[in-house]
């Protein structure tokens, strides 16, 4: 199914394809200003890229919802899922003009000196 209407970031105006980018881009600094970067120093991980992988939805009333995460330490995972939660409540996506549940897929990758 493609969505004819993609949730909308609070702030973000335009055109669809402008608030899409808007929503990635806003997605990404609201998620690298709250991240627990020193964490992952904290672990002693090995040096070099780490991924975390955060599913969740957005439901029909803009809600985030249903939040996992997969990430190489248990507490990167916890940091990744209480990050995510933070997320401001959005203009939920629609499919013929209704509200309806989206689901996002964000990778979560830093490097490790």
């Amino acid at each position: 199914m493609i969505l004819e209407d993609a949730p909308v970031f609070p702030g973000c105006k335009g055109s669809k394809e402008e608030m899409k980018n808007c929503f990635t881009v806003q997605i990404t600094k609201f998620v690298s200003t709250k991240f627990d970067s020193n964490l992952a120093t904290e672990l002693n991980l090995s040096s070099g890229m780490q991924k975390i992988f955060v599913l969740f939805k957005i439901d029909s009333k803009g809600n985030v919802i249903d939040i996992q995460a997969k990430a190489p330490h248990k507490r990167l995972q916890e940091e990744a899922i209480r990050v995510v939660r933070l997320l401001p409540q959005m203009q939920p996506g629609k499919q013929r003009g209704k509200p309806v549940n989206v689901k996002y897929a964000l990778p979560i990758a830093f490097m490790i000196a």
